[in-house]
């Protein structure tokens, strides 16, 4: 997802004070955390008011209608990916879904496939690298991107060159795919904010906990297991309390 794991920094002090003991799989740590503690700063002044007003503007049924276009838009970038990983009957999912969204859900706006028992699943590129045996290379946390890996990473810009939709021609497409980019990350903020903050607030050290989760997660993904420990789905959100106007994690 371009830019939808901006929501998981949520740092603190502790991550940025905290003493840092060499990771392998992360040979760019203290470059990271720094960047963990810019994107705190970057949440708690621009993107999580931002996101409590976006919340305020788009209450259900507006934002769960909103949030099901989104979703439905990314549908053809999972079935890409699910062939690829010769993942048939998960591709059978994800283009039924499509095409039962894109019609009798009216371009997405309600999930008619969830009703029918098709549910979403996400699935990326860089996932895709890892079923093919590429390793996942050096961890690496990125400001309003968030956490990745160089295979992730690259995987990320390979899910836009392959998403059909930027390459349909209509009318102010730069202007919509800013939009959708924005709203995209504003809709992901608002849906995993009570897991985010389940899992990081009572961390030592929120860093160390948010890369082991997402490197648990990512190998789960590419093995099609579980995995102890799980990011947030960012497909199924919980409900939101009324705006509180203070940070994610204090």
């Amino acid at each position: 997802m371009l830019g939808a794991l901006l929501i998981c920094g949520v740092p603190t002090a502790r991550a940025a004070n905290a003493v840092i003991t060499p990771n392998p799989g992360d040979p760019w740590e203290r470059a990271n955390r720094a960047d963990y503690a810019v994107e705190g700063v970057l949440d708690r002044h621009v993107i999580h008011p931002l996101a409590r007003l976006y919340h305020k503007l788009t209450p259900d049924p507006i934002g769960r209608g909103v949030h099901n276009v989104l979703v439905n838009l990314s549908e053809p970038v999972v079935f890409i990916n699910d062939v690829l990983q010769l993942r048939i009957k998960r591709a059978g999912v994800s283009g039924a879904r499509f095409i039962t969204n894109s019609t009798i859900g009216l371009l997405g706006l309600f999930d008619a496939a969830a009703r029918a028992g098709l549910v979403h699943h996400d699935t990326e590129f860089g996932v895709t690298l890892g079923r093919y045996g590429m390793a996942p290379g050096p961890y690496m946390y990125v400001p309003l991107v968030g956490p990745t890996t160089a295979r992730d990473f690259l995987g990320g810009a390979l899910d836009f060159l392959i998403d059909p939709t930027h390459r349909l021609k209509y009318a102010h497409r730069t202007q919509i795919g800013e939009a959708r980019f924005v709203v995209s990350g504003l809709d992901i903020r608002v849906m995993t904010e009570d897991q985010l903050n389940t899992l990081l607030s009572a961390a030592l050290d929120p860093y160390a906990t948010l890369r082991s989760v997402y490197l648990q997660n990512k190998q789960g993904e590419i093995e099609g297991e579980d995995v102890p420990l799980d990011l947030p789905s960012f497909d199924q959100p919980t409900p939101i309390p009324a705006p509180s106007g203070g940070p994610i994690v204090p």
